[in-house]
């Protein structure tokens, strides 16, 4: 439920123009009461009025339902009370009863002696406010507007949008440019334009409401280090756009033929939302997290991306496979969702027609398959056959590894593609036996294995032929399956970072299971950048997410976690975030313009061991 879709009740608007008002928030004075002389001699701070509330939600029971927002649940519990018969005890009945009780909350709180400004002028614009907002409309429907007894119309939402500031933002030490919206007020960002939305986060006061409703300026609140647990919000918005909670949904394989990406990638989405939820997520409130099985055809991918959207996700995170990418970005722009895969490699996706929806971590086939065009030419290689899986991801990288030998001389190529539904690949094995090859590269997922044991039944094999692979084969396990001894000395490449031990470590902790961790990092990555990139934007909605996704990758300062980056933003400095995968730049086309190969090889057994890493750039 969100402000731009939800024309709330009289009794959320009063609230909210009273906190527009007095530009300060709940969190903010309780920030500031911890700074009190008292405080600073020992004694415990101020007890604040919050109790008072608390107690009288608790007598609404069990007449009414737990609801996730303050005002929400104030107008839900009168109608279910009033249309059921089943009375309130004492005043609860009477909205002016809990108008009264949040004023007195928000001055209390505001009142309390304090060296924090922001706290002394909280209490000048409560106290010229004083006129009950519940005296103005006693039937708790009036008209859209609110008009403080002092100071300046405050309108209501009208079909749904966030009223206006209660006055002009000026150019100060809260506020960006003279006459410029707040921070976070609706307008359409251009997809990908990579410019910051930071300069118009204010770098100071304070911003998080009890009841989820925002107040009027941006703040970083004092982080904790404790964990998931009670962490503090590290930035919360003036006006949040969308309904204030980031909902991020995973496609992650956990059936079908690539479910070896299961665990890595779906480990690394979690690792990330705990991070972020413990510097207390994003606008003040937990990011959610969902996975659903998008398996390993476009159809089931589909499906599971038709989930998401319904259940109002905000960013989807995958798929795996690039021909699933592609078979939904029509569904991604008519959802208008965002869309971030952290494997998909295809070209194809570069020129999509995604309206700057989609985004990928993982380096384009272009990086990949210039790395490996250099490699096989310094192992030697002069006549190179290619047998690519048919389909965008083998077409793709199959093509790029050519262009990439040729750039280097080589230019006795010969790229054969096979459907991996077939039986047999006798024929496409004897093509490229017909080109005398002295190095061989497969360019597939699982099915390559029985392309390999072609390979070495019409006395190709390995051993006489320099062998090389990509990733999918490589990540797929598939290799062990294999008689030992059939790969021995085999090179193979993979677009993604190099794991770190602490960072396995800390994989390990969100799921024991993963013997393999490739994309992972990529996974955290990208859910780290949309939530970074929500903060930028100060908005939850989709596409002012993918208007600041570029942005928060590059140019800026160096970051290199949520909570270092977040504070940066809020401090008003442009941010570069260079995370667990490495430094992610991304282009205007949401390609990373750089992005780590690593190159492996084949022992006796069948098993890879780890040879180099390379952060390739894309070829011009």
């Amino acid at each position: 439920m969100g402000w731009e879709s939800d024309p709330r009740p009289g009794f959320a608007r009063r609230l909210r123009a009273l906190k527009d008002a007095a530009e300060v928030s709940v969190r903010e004075l309780e920030i500031a009461s911890s700074r009190t002389p008292r405080r600073r001699a020992g004694e415990a701070p101020l007890r604040l009025k919050r109790s008072t509330i608390d107690g009288m939600i608790s007598n609404t029971r069990p007449v009414c339902p737990r609801q996730e927002h303050f005002e929400v649940f104030v107008d839900t519990c009168l109608r279910i009370a009033g249309g059921s018969g089943r009375p309130l005890p004492g005043d609860l009945a009477d909205r002016r009863a809990w108008d009264a009780a949040y004023r007195d909350l928000l001055v209390g709180m505001a009142g309390v002696r304090s060296t924090s400004r922001l706290a002394a002028d909280a209490v000048r614009l409560l106290r010229a406010a004083n006129q009950s907002p519940a005296a103005e409309h006693e039937d708790g429907d009036g008209p859209d507007e609110v008009v403080p007894s002092r100071g300046p119309k405050v309108p209501g939402p009208a079909g749904g949008a966030p009223p206006p500031p209660p006055r002009t933002w000026t150019a100060d030490a809260r506020h960006g440019a003279p006459g410029s919206a707040p921070p976070g007020t609706p307008t359409a960002p251009p997809a990908r334009t990579g410019r910051r939305r930071v300069r118009g986060l204010a770098k100071g006061a304070g911003v998080l409401a009890l009841t989820g409703v925002a107040a009027a300026a941006w703040t970083l609140a004092p982080v904790s280090g404790r964990g998931t647990g009670g962490a503090e919000p590290t930035v919360a918005p003036a006006y949040v756009g969308g309904d204030g909670v980031l909902r991020l949904g995973a496609l992650v394989p956990k059936s079908g033929g690539l479910q070896f990406f299961n665990r890595p990638m779906a480990a690394g989405v979690r690792l990330a939302i705990a991070d972020i939820n413990a510097a207390g997520g994003v606008f003040g409130r937990k990011v959610i997290g969902t996975e659903v099985d998008a398996g390993d055809s476009d159809d089931r991918g589909t499906e599971a991306l038709a989930q998401l959207i319904s259940e109002r996700n905000d960013v989807v995170i995958g798929p795996i496979m690039s021909s699933t990418s592609l078979a939904m970005i029509d569904q991604v722009r008519t959802a208008g969702v965002v869309q971030i895969s952290p494997t998909a490699t295809s070209d194809q996706l570069t020129d999509a027609a995604d309206d700057g929806l989609f985004f990928r971590v993982a380096g384009p086939d272009a990086i990949q398959g210039d790395v490996l065009g250099e490699l096989i030419r310094a192992d030697g290689g002069r006549r190179v056959g290619i047998l690519a899986l048919d389909d965008p991801y083998g077409t793709g990288l199959s093509e790029h590894i050519r262009r990439s030998l040729e750039r280097r001389g080589v230019d006795r190529v010969q790229v054969e593609t096979y459907d991996a539904s077939d039986e047999s690949h006798t024929t496409d094995v004897e093509k490229i036996r017909a080109s005398d090859p002295d190095a061989i590269v497969v360019v597939g997922f699982t099915e390559a294995t029985a392309v390999v044991r072609e390979l070495v039944r019409q006395g190709l094999g390995a051993g006489e032929h320099k062998w090389y692979f990509t990733d999918g084969y490589l990540s797929s396990g598939e290799s062990l399956g294999l008689p030992q001894g059939t790969l021995t000395g085999a090179k193979a490449t993979q677009a993604g970072a190099k794991v770190a031990t602490v960072f396995e470590q800390r994989l390990l902790a969100v799921d024991s299971a993963p013997t393999d961790f490739a994309y992972a990092p990529e996974a955290y990555d990208a859910t780290t950048v949309a939530a970074l990139a929500a903060v930028a934007a100060g908005r939850d909605d989709p596409k002012s997410i993918a208007g600041a996704m570029a942005g928060v990758t590059r140019v800026g300062e160096r970051c290199t976690g949520f909570q270092a980056c977040a504070r940066l933003l809020v401090a008003g400095r442009d941010i570069d975030y260079d995370g667990a995968s490495g430094p992610i730049d991304f282009t205007d086309r949401g390609d990373p313009a750089r992005a780590p190969i690593g190159v492996f090889e084949y022992k006796a057994d069948n098993s890879y061991i780890r040879l180099t890493h390379k952060l390739g750039e894309k070829p011009t």
